[in-house]
């Protein structure tokens, strides 16, 4: 059984304002402009699903993106021949964003428990809706983690029951916290074409350092963690500052340099990011204390932020940015060198330099 389109219930309404008016009833949709709600109304459906229809069938990709307007719907995954029930969705429930966001297959399925009637938006018009506000980007990133670590909680279980070990289930866990951390800069990404994939790159760039210098796998784990999220506080940076293409002003440099903080506070509340903080907060300190939020000086810093620093430097200058045009390996590599025992832990550099063949490869 599959959907139905739902015309207008008055002939004197077009099909696209009889779906703003539901659009405009969508709580996490309320920042948006009326311009913008009309942009995202063209790229919307208003469909219907009986009892027992799929909207969302595990394992196959489409790009579709639903908000729940009426009626209750099944979410379920399938673990080997038992289907776990992980949730029952109502109205005003959002469904299908991860494999937008990560172009990836369905990880689980969505059936219609009663009749549904349900907004059906196109990847077009998902990615206007993030990209038009970060409030409503940042309020689907919130209900992802919640549901994430509700499913989680829910698969472990039926995990148990099947009788896997315990540390298999924790590897889920941490994969799906993972995932639900590439979710979120992917998201935040959107905001800010110009740096889009720096947060992936300077990440994976730190821990092939980390590992260079002994780490262990909980502090590589950390500091990849750290380096995805090290300017989630620029969140609270006003575009006209952040995407600016010209220099910042004595003034609005002193708010951009708020955003370590700021950032190191949204991930205390979050018990398995604890521990990622120090990258976040003091990944612009100098080794000879003229850094910023705290002036730290030498090994006062922590090791993964001191590492950090080497790779988010190096990304930086081999980036084009709104200010300025990329620069090359080489002249990356040779201002790395220079900073060192200035900006830069020379321990760090010297394990850098060891990867500065794979890097001009």
């Amino acid at each position: 059984m599959g959907s139905r389109n739902i015309a207008p219930r008055s002939r004197n309404k077009s099909r696209k304002q009889y779906v703003r008016e539901i659009l405009e009833q969508v709580a996490v949709l309320a920042p948006l402009s009326s311009q913008q709600l009309d942009t995202l109304a063209g790229l919307t459906e208003l469909c219907e699903f009986p009892p027992g229809a799929v909207l969302i069938e595990e394992g196959t990709i489409e790009e579709f993106f639903y908000i729940l307007e009426k009626g209750t719907v099944l979410v379920t995954k399938q673990l080997g021949e038992m289907e776990l029930i992980i949730a029952r969705r109502g109205p005003g429930t959002f469904l299908g964003e991860m494999a937008l966001i990560e172009d990836t297959v369905r990880s689980a399925t969505v059936r219609a428990e009663t009749h549904v009637r349900a907004l059906r938006i196109s990847r077009e018009g998902f990615e206007h809706m993030l990209s038009s506000s970060f409030l409503v980007a940042l309020d689907v990133i919130r209900e992802m983690s919640r549901r994430l670590r509700e499913t989680d909680q829910r698969m472990i279980a039926g995990l148990l029951q099947k009788n896997i070990e315990l540390q298999q289930a924790q590897k889920l866990l941490e994969k799906s916290y993972d995932a639900t951390l590439v979710a979120l800069t992917r998201a935040l990404d959107l905001r800010d074409r110009e740096t889009e994939g720096h947060s992936e790159r300077v990440a994976n760039l730190a821990v092939k350092i980390g590992r260079i210098m002994g780490l262990n796998e909980k502090q590589l784990q950390n500091l990849w963690r750290g380096g995805l999220l090290h300017d989630i506080g620029k969140i609270g940076v006003p575009d006209t500052i952040l995407q600016k293409q010209t220099a910042l002003t004595p003034e609005e440099w002193e708010i951009m340099k708020k955003h370590p903080v700021w950032g190191a506070r949204i991930l205390e509340e979050v018990d398995f990011l604890v521990e990622a903080v120090p990258v976040v907060r003091y990944h612009h300190e100098a080794w000879d204390g003229s850094g910023y939020p705290s002036g730290l000086r030498g090994e006062e810093i922590p090791l993964l932020a001191r590492i950090f620093m080497v790779a988010d430097t190096y990304d930086a200058i081999t980036s084009d940015r709104p200010y300025r045009p990329k620069r090359s390996s080489d002249e990356a590599i040779e201002i790395v060198r220079q900073e060192a025992g200035r900006r830069f832990d020379p321990r760090v550099v010297e394990a850098f330099e060891e990867l500065v063949p794979r890097l001009k490869a």
